[in-house]
């Protein structure tokens, strides 16, 4: 759900008037990963009236729910609990009175699942003890994306509370207004103070060791495990409105055409892949679609698996957050583990397989980082996978390779697709050949020859060259010099000390060359200038020296030109970014300036214009930055895009060393890469003008 759809809520209800659990409580619920509540009058009949909320939570986090409770206690029984604190004795049935124990009352039923989940840490109560007058507070704290929310009113955490008594509630949202917020904090530091038991007056204490005995029993007696709760549910009330109890399945939207136009190849990709029986690594060029034909291959082997259990593998946040709303439209709502505990991580992911076991669901989808991946998590017994099958998805896969990925490497998966514009690890061979040896054999490939002019806007490549300033020429020649006399070291063994001294020295004149003042200086005469007339740009920097974005920043500013940077810390707000790229998308923003951040998994194709400040030699980054710039836009009608690249000319007298000779020959790889597709390359600063450039330079020092 949106924060469009949450805002709809009506701010003040009536219990007895709607379904609150299916209209109010469960959409909330469901976008939360915190849920407490603070409630004068207490009985298990609020897991039958919420009960599609309490399911939904248990099923999509590992949080506990806490519950701060005054049941319907009279003197006596207050007098008749502290005793029993004193003595660990069971108080129960003060707790609980005149149970009945028939199987077929919902009441136990309730009951019985209440007792099961306190008694395996799902949710845990404190008794709120009054010295005068009734703990009479009603409220239910929900912790979301967006920021806080809390229903308050009159009713009672009750079966009547909840559904039968003429009760008003009101819905607070923090992020609303000022006043909200206020109402929001306020009470839940009411909640805070109450459950460390600081509230003068109250006395908050935990369930005692006898009482959680009697709860543990009565859970065994009426066989109500976590892992049956929704089943519980499905018997006993989801006849009475059964569209709160759909099974989560994968579904292919309606508005995608994948066997034919553009996007053809999707469905091409799809076909190779199940008929090599799920295994393979399937190469779509940025931009073509990889996420998108990789759900559509999910839902067809779900298809024919009936319950499955897929694992999304990405190397950032950015991308969990991506593949979070795609999947959302294949009408799955994923769990996403970014910013996660190791607790919840792993507890999502057993009870993603109850679920499936159990008939709860068809499919279940967990987001995890390569880093988690390869930490254990999947290690689990084979009692809870039993009978499921398994598909991962591993985004860009060319993370996976690692010496951590060899030696922790899930075995579990029945299915495995690795997806990426480029598989191969550049300069780790060894780390290939794992990667082909885990997920098999390039199935489908998709270049951008491919998909420019289909699926990604044809584009222009310019290149402009430009030189060191004096003081960066001094200390290039310095380093130069330097290189030469450890020229002996490049053929060394990797321990040895002049070996490193040479390795740092080369890595210094690079980053020089990279972060040079002239680029930001040409840039800023290639750029339009009329202000008015920029639009729709990128200028990405190098991250080998933050001083470079920053400085472009600055002259931006002073320019009057509006921008925004995105960098991890903007990537890391989902609601931030969020802001930005719709900003951009308006024209209310006319720059957006980066680092390496946008490589994998930020997706803006409304930009087409691209500024190249850095350079480097790694093709897998040149693949994702072009496939970034050209993506098609159809918000934005975009058609065309432009790239102008930066290109330092170090002066070289006599001949170059072999790390200078390297860098050049990355320099021209690059530039020939950029240009092969380009509709510009044999005109003024295009591709051949370019290149030939370069090679002159290297002919003449060799």
């Amino acid at each position: 759900m949106s924060i469009n759809q949450l805002n709809a809520l009506p701010s003040v209800f009536f219990p007895s008037e709607i379904d609150s659990d299916r209209v109010i409580f469960w959409p909330i619920a469901k976008e939360s990963h915190v849920l407490d509540c603070m409630v004068g009058y207490f009985t298990s009949g609020v897991l039958s009236e919420l009960a599609a909320t309490i399911s939904c939570y248990l099923r999509c986090n590992a949080n506990v729910m806490r519950f701060i409770i005054s049941p319907q206690l009279s003197q006596n029984d207050l007098l008749a609990i502290q005793r029993a604190l004193e003595d660990d004795e069971d108080y129960f049935e003060i707790l609980f009175p005149g149970l009945v124990y028939e199987e077929s009352s919902l009441r136990n039923y309730t009951l019985a699942a209440l007792s099961s989940l306190v008694s395996q840490g799902r949710i845990e109560l404190r008794l709120a003890l009054k010295e005068s007058g009734i703990f009479h507070a009603k409220a239910w704290f929900f912790t979301t994306p967006y920021g806080g929310v809390v229903i308050h009113g009159s009713s009672n955490a009750t079966h009547g509370g909840l559904g039968e008594n003429f009760e008003q509630l009101v819905l607070s949202r923090s992020w609303l207004s000022d006043e909200s917020e206020e109402i929001y904090e306020q009470l839940k530091g009411k909640f805070n103070c109450l459950w460390r038991s600081e509230l003068a007056g109250v006395k908050t204490i935990p369930v005692n060791k006898s009482t959680m005995e009697t709860l543990e029993k009565l859970a065994r007696d009426y066989k109500s495990p976590i892992e049956d709760f929704q089943n519980l549910y499905h018997q006993h009330v989801a006849p009475q409105c059964p569209e709160k109890y759909n099974v989560m399945s994968l579904k292919i939207p309606d508005y995608l055409v994948y066997r034919e136009g553009p996007f053809k190849h999707q469905g091409e990709a799809v076909d190779c892949w199940l008929k090599n029986a799920g295994q393979g690594i399937v190469s779509i060029a940025t931009g073509g679609g990889k996420t998108i034909s990789a759900l559509i291959a999910a839902a067809n082997l779900l298809d024919r698996e009936n319950h499955l259990m897929i694992v999304v593998a990405v190397p950032t946040k950015a991308l969990m957050h991506q593949w979070e709303k795609d999947i959302k439209e294949f009408g799955v709502e994923p769990v996403n583990t970014a910013g996660k505990s190791r607790q919840y991580i792993s507890a999502s992911i057993k009870q993603g397989y109850r679920a499936l076991r159990l008939g709860v669901a068809k499919v279940q989808v967990v987001i995890v980082t390569y880093n988690a991946l390869f930490s254990g998590y999947f290690e689990i017994d084979g009692s809870v996978r039993r009978g499921v099958s398994s598909l991962l998805i591993a985004d860009e896969v060319h993370n996976v390779g690692s010496e951590k990925s060899k030696v922790n490497f899930p075995v579990i998966f029945n299915f495995k697709l690795g997806l990426s514009a480029t598989h191969e690890r550049q300069y780790d061979e060894e780390g290939t050949v794992f990667i082909k040896r885990e997920f098999g054999d390039v199935v489908y490939e998709y270049g951008l020859g491919d998909a420019i002019g289909n699926c990604l806007v044809p584009y222009k490549y310019k290149v402009y060259f430009t030189y060191l300033t004096a003081e960066e020429e001094d200390e290039f020649q310095e380093l130069t010099e330097k290189i030469k006399r450890l020229s002996f070291a490049a053929n060394l063994d990797g321990d040895s000390s002049a070996k490193e001294r040479w390795e740092q020295l080369c890595i210094k004149r690079r980053a020089l060359i990279e972060s040079a003042q002239s680029k930001i200086n040409k840039l800023f005469e290639v750029l339009p200038h009329d202000v008015d007339a920029i639009t729709k740009t990128l200028i990405f920097c190098t991250d080998k020296k933050p001083e470079q974005l920053e400085v472009v920043n600055c002259r931006l500013n002073k320019l009057g030109i509006r921008f925004h940077q995105v960098t991890a810390d903007e990537t890391s707000s989902t609601n931030l970014l969020k802001g930005i790229v719709d900003s951009f998308s308006k024209d209310e923003l006319q720059v957006l300036t980066s680092k390496r951040v946008l490589d994998e998994g930020f997706n803006v194709p409304q930009i087409e214009k691209a500024y190249l400040l850095a350079s480097n030699t790694v093709r897998r980054q040149w693949i994702q930055r072009l496939g970034r710039v050209l993506r098609l836009s159809p918000a934005t009608g975009k058609t065309f895009a432009e790239i102008f690249d930066f290109v330092i000319l170090p002066q070289v007298s006599g001949k170059v060393d072999e790390d200078l000779k390297s860098l050049l020959e990355g320099e021209y790889n690059r530039v020939e890469f950029f240009s092969r597709n380009s509709k510009n390359y044999m005109e003024a600063n295009g591709g051949y003008w370019a290149t030939e450039k370069i090679m002159d330079l290297l002919r003449e020092s060799s």
